[in-house]
């Protein structure tokens, strides 16, 4: 079956298997302790070759099973996607034991070649015993505890796909399936990260449902995530001409409440009849407002009200500090609301027009001065462009191991492009790349259209999924229709930081602010 290479890396002896090809020799006759690592790729064959969904779902559970069962006998295991190629799972297996061969050899006859005409009957019987093994886990996925949650969330998410072929082709397994997991009518699923996390958690493309007494920072650890609670601030609520807000001095933030509606209804599927008595009474718009009417970090309930060994957490919307992510508190679950985006500047000049009651609150959105002052012309156009690096360095919705910079300053059309991609929030996602133009003005003129020039060709080049402008002065009406019609046509989200959003950034980012305004 599969071809095996021995190899060094990173002076630890280690042994390579690619599932495939074709071994040369007995696996099964290897001695675990000779090797300190394992490196297993397990290939998914339907990636790139197939429009079913139902087959990709396939690859990947009998991956996620492969996957389990080496584990098992590995101290620790690590999967890695090469990115933008999911034709291969790169399996890293430390501390291998007595019976990791075994394992692995069986593995290797599930995934290699399902189409092998076997003569050998016991091969065979082997194969379909293998088979039922993974239907068997397939049937109880959500009891397992999963050592590489990462790869079954990858399923379940495409599973989700899947389940509109399932539904027209066989509806009375979709009925079956929907009749079990309710939740999956959402779109969402329990996380393969729930014993990892300590409870059961449900994920969807757009958000998590977790536990109050999982705890924000704990969630953020066991999903490798760089958001932390004490940077995210209490966040106000509001509707106003159908469209959902939520702000913090200034901060607004459209808000998902098509995925956080969904997100209270698989709460209350996921609750036992027992569990939570009081939440079957209480309004779940009840914490769709601030929980505290500050402007620090979020302040606790009183800890007669906390969960054991929990920080105590005011029931409310919280915003980060970015403005990349929301999540409610509801006082029994954590909603976490990735899909989100910063309203513009027009958005929130005609909010304040609507609504009398909240100008102060939307005032700082559109044209109240900073309480510090920046000295842009202090800064040349070199020193803005490591500002404006900095600034998305420290941003835990971009990875910053990915940020990198292109071109000279003042090259094309006067800015400097940054690179960088997305923090992955999970395998279901693929990490958008975005391109940032910075723009360094200082005589206090706003930045129009055509400071920007052949924006198309270059999000085209470098394959952009996502566009931000940085710059020290106001964007006009006219840079913004043209943005929105240049990334509307491609389907490319934006993320801009014009100086009101720039010198609230900077506000809130005391090591940046002092370095470029020692004197702030």
């Amino acid at each position: 079956m599969n071809k095996m290479e021995i190899g060094a890396e990173d002076s630890a002896r280690t042994l390579e298997v690619d599932f495939g090809e074709e071994f040369e020799m007995n696996i099964r006759t290897l001695d675990a302790n000779a090797y300190d690592r394992i490196v297993v790729y397990v290939p998914l064959p339907s990636f790139g070759s197939t429009q079913s969904y139902r087959d990709i779902c396939g690859d990947l559970l009998d991956a996620s099973w492969a996957i389990e069962r080496m584990a098992t006998y590995a101290k620790f295991v690590k999967t890695e996607v090469p990115p933008g190629d999911h034709r291969c799972i790169r399996t890293v297996l430390t501390g291998p034991g007595p019976g990791i061969f075994e394992a692995i050899a069986d593995c290797a006859l599930l995934i290699s070649d399902f189409d092998e005409d076997f003569t050998d009957d016991t091969k065979l019987e082997e194969l379909q015993n293998l088979r039922g093994q993974v239907h068997d886990y397939e049937d109880n996925l959500e009891s397992y505890i999963h050592r590489a949650p990462d790869i079954i969330d990858w399923y379940f998410v495409n599973l989700h796909v899947a389940n509109e072929e399932l539904r027209s082709e066989a509806p009375e397994a979709w009925s079956n399936q929907m009749a079990r997991f309710p939740e999956r009518r959402l779109g969402l699923h329990r996380s393969g990260f729930s014993g990892a996390i300590g409870g059961n958690c449900y994920a969807s493309r757009a958000g998590w449902l977790v536990p109050l007494a999982v705890g924000p920072d704990q969630f953020f650890l066991a999903t490798d995530q760089k958001y932390r609670l004490n940077d995210f601030l209490p966040a106000g609520f509001l509707i106003i001409d159908g469209e959902a807000f939520v702000h913090h001095e200034g901060l607004l933030i459209r808000f998902p409440s098509d995925c956080y509606f969904k997100s209270q209804v698989c709460a209350g599927l996921v609750t036992q009849d027992d569990e939570y008595v009081e939440r079957w009474s209480s309004d779940p718009f009840r914490a769709l407002r601030s929980p505290a009417a500050t402007t620090t970090a979020p302040i606790g309930i009183s800890t007669s009200d906390a969960v054991e060994g929990v920080p105590a957490l005011a029931e409310g919307c919280y915003l980060h500090q970015t403005g990349t992510l929301v999540f409610v508190n509801d006082g029994h679950f954590l909603h976490f609301l990735y899909d989100i985006r910063p309203a513009q500047l027009q958005t929130a000049k005609a909010l304040r027009e609507a609504s009398a009651q909240v100008t102060e609150e939307l005032s700082t959105a559109t044209d109240a001065a900073p309480s510090f002052y920046c000295d842009w012309k202090s800064l040349d156009d070199e020193a803005f462009e490591e500002l404006s690096y900095q600034l998305i360095f420290d941003n835990p919705k971009f990875n910053s191991d990915t940020i990198r910079k292109l071109g000279k300053s003042r090259s094309r059309d006067g800015g400097r492009d940054i690179v960088v991609h997305e923090a992955t929030v999970g395998p279901w996602v693929e990490p958008r790349k975005w391109i940032f133009q910075c723009k360094l003005v200082t005589n206090g003129s706003s930045l129009g259209s055509t400071r920007l020039t052949d924006v198309g060709d270059m999000l085209e080049q470098y394959g952009a999924q996502g566009f931000g402008v940085i710059t020290s002065a106001q964007m006009d009406a006219t840079l913004y229709d043209k943005l929105d019609a240049i990334c509307g046509k491609r389907r490319v989200e934006q993320y801009h930081l014009s100086v009101l959003e720039l010198e609230r950034a900077l506000g809130r980012n005391r090591r940046v602010r002092q370095k470029f305004f020692p004197g702030s």
